[in-house]
């Protein structure tokens, strides 16, 4: 996973990359999205890893296996008490185009996170029924550092099949 600096996104030996539809920047205010097959096992990997741990991520799905959109981010703004107010709000769109809201939540709330990314709080977790159509869905993520003033927004895909 690319390593977010001050004004850029680096790559592991340290060169700039541009923002990508998953991982986008805004200023010193950085947020990546990732879809991973298992969010306990990633959030335990994150929190007990001495480094940046090898995290596993989801291009597909079968039907009735849940899955998990997971946001990183680092250069929120604090308010007078020093904390941040970074929120998300989820959506889902279908093959066929339609735009369903997914919750979302307090991403950020303590203290501007260190130089390195953090794991934010809020997931959104997903499954697909019999119901649902075959192909490619979008999650997007609406990120908003509420103290900054500055939202990104983020796209991951998967495909049921």
């Amino acid at each position: 996973m690319p390593l977010a600096a001050a004004a850029a996104w680096l790559d592991g030996s340290g060169k700039p990359i541009p923002d990508t539809e998953s991982m986008r920047s805004d200023g010193d205010f950085h947020a990546q999205l990732l879809i991973t097959p298992d969010e306990a096992e990633l959030r335990k990997a994150w929190n007990t890893s001495g480094r940046a741990p090898t995290l596993r991520v989801a291009d597909s799905v079968k039907r009735g296996i849940s899955s998990s959109a997971m946001l990183f981010l680092r250069g929120c703004a604090p308010n007078a008490s020093g904390q941040c107010d970074v929120v998300v709000e989820f959506f889902v769109i279908t093959p066929s185009g339609q735009r369903v809201p997914a919750g979302g939540g307090p991403l950020w709330t303590s203290e501007p996170p260190p130089a390195t990314l953090v794991l934010g709080s809020a997931s959104m977790n997903f499954s697909f029924g019999p119901a649902n159509e075959t192909g490619l869905y979008s999650v997007q993520a609406k990120v908003v550092d509420r103290i900054g003033k500055r939202t990104l927004e983020l796209w991951g895909r998967i495909r049921l099949d």
